[in-house]
């Protein structure tokens, strides 16, 4: 119960922040963006809170009764949306800052925790 917990609070934060911290004058509202770059920043929040759900949904309907198929596509989700925060700074230089970092740096060691807690029983 506490990886469910745990995974949900974290996911619930990761779609919260996305939208206070990005839909900002200093980010998707910034005037000094082009349209084209607030539009991509817009496709970046969402897409964050539509995989956020999607991990909420997997966690407490069939990662919870067990289904290793389902807690896969769980792993691949999360570790894959962590990846991207330190892959995209390495593929844009200069897009990197120390926020970034700390911000997959500290959710990726508790989404992995998580994750271990609601791994499926060995069959």
């Amino acid at each position: 119960m506490v990886g469910l917990v745990g995974i949900t609070l974290l996911s619930v934060f990761a779609a919260i922040s996305g939208v206070v911290v990005d839909f900002t004058a200093s980010h998707v509202y910034n005037p000094a963006w082009p349209p084209h770059a607030q539009f991509h920043g817009y496709l970046s929040v969402a897409r964050t809170v539509l995989i956020m759900a999607a991990v909420i949904a997997l966690v407490w309907g069939p990662v919870r009764r067990g289904d290793r198929f389902a807690w896969g596509v769980l792993v691949f989700l999360l570790l894959g949306w962590l990846a991207v925060w330190f892959i995209a700074p390495i593929a844009v230089p200069g897009t990197g800052d120390r926020a970034t970092y700390l911000f997959a740096g500290v959710l990726a060691p508790l989404y992995v925790v998580g994750l271990w807690l609601v791994r499926p029983p060995v069959r």
